[in-house]
């Protein structure tokens, strides 16, 4: 290994952050090793063939809402980057990818729809499409901020940010500018934050009405010169915090399936398993994890070979003593994508040599299962090894299971069988558990 490309220059490629999308180096198709996971059913809900064009005889939708879900880390930004580029055969997508647009850690539904607001500006800005918005349907709008934003004596820095230029042009310039502002704001903690939320969600109902007069002109325009209709992706909102989840998917999912255009929304996996009023909103799409196993235990060898094939887009394999030891880190991630890169980069923090061998991979397996320890309740291994115990048949969804799910100790396969991390299972507390399960039979 040259001194150019020896280990160390591969280290940041395994950066969970990087962004993959069809054009990257790094891209790696997986959906074909999801089990029994098709992007069909995605796909169907907007009348597209498996090339993302649209099925004979049908339009393309105008209001359709999707909840796309799973485990945080198992692919569901890259499995989105994909659908959108399939998406954009038939529609004017814009990918709304949260986390870069807006403090997910503070995020409500007013901050969301403030983001649907400026992509729906973008799209009347963009100078390959040439929209002239009416201003029948654009001032309502305008008005709204004018009138619930800007004349408040508390908000009224916000105008005074919009250069003077922007405001003698007014229309979209404006609105673009002062929505832009307004996130700033909101991103940045201003000490008004949340009196500026609660006069959205206050008058929201009013707002909507506006908006979704503002959507249905926008795509009529689009289709007069041979363009789809809008389509939003929401990605970022698998991220919340579980108390934050709750708020945005239960109190304000009603709000949100209001919004007359095409969605896609990213969920945390329990989301999907909770029965609520979510699922009369939207349709339910769910990618699982790679399928390693089957529920017997048995392992699955090309499933394995694609996450290697993975790594080895990222590093080669001469960075590792040999194949079997990339196998041993595919098999210890359960599947799951996120963990893969994790152990590996585990790796790189134990490394004092130019290869990865399998002494160092089996120690990187111990560091990280080490930090699933204080996710697991004391009353949780037995539940864990009964879970395992079944070979996919123990399915009760339990609040105690929902949440070793959303904390990725439970791990979910197509067709929907659980079964513990495999680094859950390293850890000690299992191991007891387990030999007591069995001394018991």
């Amino acid at each position: 290994m040259t001194a150019a490309s020896n280990i160390w220059s591969y280290q940041d490629h395994f950066d969970f952050r990087l962004n993959v999308g069809p054009d990257s180096p790094f891209h790696h198709p997986l959906e074909k090793h999801r089990g029994q996971y098709s992007r069909q059913k995605m796909l169907t809900a907007f009348h597209l063939d498996p090339q993302g064009r649209l099925r004979p005889g049908v339009q393309a939708r105008d209001t359709e809402a999707v909840l796309f879900g799973g485990h945080v880390g198992c692919g569901k930004s890259t499995e989105l980057r994909d659908y959108a580029q399939l998406f954009r055969q038939a529609y004017t997508v814009h990918h709304l990818e949260l986390t870069k647009r807006l403090d997910i850690h503070n995020l409500r539904f007013s901050d969301l729809l403030i983001a649907l607001a400026q992509a729906l500006t973008t799209t009347f800005e963009d100078r390959t499409l040439s929209l002239r918005p009416d201003p029948v349907f654009l001032d309502p709008v305008l008005n709204w901020f004018e009138t619930r934003i800007l004349k408040q004596e508390r908000f009224k820095d916000i105008e005074g940010e919009i250069k003077t230029e922007i405001k003698a042009q007014g229309g979209i310039p404006w609105l673009a500018s002062l929505l832009a502002t307004i996130t700033t704001k909101i991103r940045g903690g201003a000490s008004y934050r949340e009196e500026l939320r609660r006069e959205i969600r206050d008058g929201f109902l009013q707002l909507l009405g506006h908006f979704n007069a503002l959507i249905r002109h926008a795509n009529l325009l689009l289709n007069h010169q041979g363009h789809g209709p809008l389509l939003f992706i929401i990605d970022g909102t698998d991220k919340l915090s579980k108390e934050d989840a709750q708020t945005f998917f239960h109190a304000d999912v009603n709000q949100l399936g209001e919004i007359q255009t095409n969605l896609v929304v990213c969920a945390p996996i329990s989301m999907l398993l909770e029965q609520s009023s979510v699922g009369q909103r939207f349709r339910r799409v769910q990618l699982p994890m790679v399928k390693i196993y089957e529920a017997d235990e048995s392992p699955r060898p090309q499933d394995e070979d694609a996450l290697i094939e993975l790594v080895l887009k990222r590093m080669p394999l001469t960075c590792f003593d040999d194949r079997e030891t990339v196998r041993l880190l595919v098999r210890k991630s359960g599947g799951h994508v996120r963990d893969l890169l994790r152990l590996i980069r585990a790796c790189f923090s134990l490394l004092d040599d130019e290869q990865i061998t399998r002494a160092v991979a089996e120690q990187a397996v111990q560091e990280v299962a080490a930090e699933y320890r204080r996710l697991v309740q004391q009353s949780d291994w037995s539940d864990l090894v009964a879970i395992d115990r079944s070979h996919g048949e123990e399915k009760d969804r339990t609040e105690s299971r929902l949440r070793l799910l959303y904390d990725l100790v439970l791990l979910e396969y197509n067709n929907y069988w659980w079964r513990s991390h495999p680094l859950v299972r390293e850890l000690p507390p299992y191991v007891k558990a387990l030999s007591s399960a069995t001394a018991a039979q």
